[in-house]
């Protein structure tokens, strides 16, 4: 599956069978594990864990945890290809694997039995990463490139028959240039379809648009104003040759400027919403209600954060048994509350923002902007 908000919430709203789901995220980056055998030694200590985590459950439970364990190491054994990926998460229930994510870039060895998939590592991926459209113009050649999760694809390449300029002067010369400017200009509005579908059929957080100055200012006045919306900056100088690297590199670069400027946005709104209990939540107890209520916007979370506490059987989270009770039904304790509000909040298409330190949060482990 590919990392976006609607598959994640889509994996997280899976319907439950009354089994078990197994969670297993493996770093596999060559770099560090340059063998196979040594991403595989570090899933069976997961699987390990795993085992130990299902012996409390009852046994029903414990042998379908026991079955996945199995097929999670089967397959990742006999059926990942590793090429490029460094991060691999893998989920099973019922003994059988029903969905994997594979990315360019690394993730944290974890693993995670839980009622439903555990995706707090791919809200954290998510988190940091943009989907960027890459342009390179030309007045005769185009390259049109997708960049996510550290891995870039060429979506198409473009070449148009745009005759050259000559220096032939006299009536014929006008003539000629006026074709050639029009089989540019129908070059470039080709480009820019192309494009429009791209963005259509996997929507872009920003585009970059790079090549000569001229023909890429051309070009950018063509764009549907929903896409000029998206254009990230001033076009860059790269060649129509560039190499992958190259490219992969410059957009690195963009993707944290990116990330940079939706943080500082979102922890000024989340300053202005300090002392208003309709716009902003602080601190465990004040994000819990908002969750509670289905009313977060957006979750600020410092990784690493963990409390136990309990739910109720209507799904209501809360520190203590006695105020899960009160929201009726019968009452059970969860081992990491931030976890579950993460969950709550990807199902209520709740945006995930997370921070290393809690010197953002002003001391909090989570904060939430809210909804209403």
């Amino acid at each position: 599956m590919e990392v976006t908000a609607a598959e994640i919430r889509k994996l997280v709203d899976r319907p439950a069978t009354g089994a078990p789901v197994t969670s297993v995220y493996l770093n596999t980056d060559g770099a560090r594990f340059p063998r196979p055998a040594d991403y595989e030694a570090r899933l069976d200590g997961l699987l390990r864990q795993v085992r130990r985590d299902a012996e409390p459950l009852d046994e029903a439970a414990r042998e379908s945890v026991l079955r996945d364990a199995d097929a999670i190491s089967k397959w990742v054994r006999t059926e990942f290809v590793r090429s490029d990926v460094r991060g691999l998460g893998v989920f099973a229930m019922d003994g059988e694997v029903f969905e994997t994510v594979q990315v360019a870039i690394g993730v944290r060895n974890v693993a995670r039995i839980n009622d439903t998939s555990y995706v707090v590592p791919l809200e954290v991926l998510l988190g940091r990463h943009h989907h960027i459209g890459m342009v390179v113009i030309e007045r005769n050649q185009a390259r049109i490139l997708r960049y996510r999760l550290g891995r870039l694809e060429q979506y198409v390449g473009l070449v148009s028959d745009v005759h050259r300029q000559h220096e032939q002067g006299g009536w014929s010369q006008a003539r000629f240039q006026r074709t050639v400017d029009n089989e540019a200009h129908q070059h470039m509005k080709e480009a820019a379809e192309i494009l429009r579908k791209a963005h259509g059929d996997d929507a872009f957080d920003a585009i970059v648009i790079a090549g000569p100055h001229v023909e890429a200012m051309d070009f950018i006045k063509m764009l549907h104003p929903y896409l000029t919306d998206l254009v990230h900056g001033d076009p860059m100088s790269i060649d129509l040759t560039a190499n992958s690297d190259e490219i992969r590199s410059r957009l690195s670069d963009v993707e944290q400027s990116l990330v940079s400027g939706r943080r500082s946005h979102l922890l000024r709104r989340l300053a202005a919403a300090r002392g208003s209990a309709e716009k902003g939540a602080f601190g465990l107890r004040h994000v819990l209600e908002a969750v509670n209520r289905k009313a977060v916007e957006v979750l600020f979370v410092v990784e690493g954060s963990g409390e136990p506490g309990f739910r109720s059987e209507t799904g209501a989270l809360a520190l203590h048994s006695e105020q899960a009770a009160a929201f009726g039904g019968a009452v059970e304790p969860v081992d990491d509350l931030i976890d579950e509000i993460i969950e709550q909040a990807v199902r209520g298409g709740a945006h995930i923002e997370f921070f290393r330190d809690e010197v953002r949060l002003d001391g909090y482990p989570v904060a939430a902007l809210l909804r209403f």
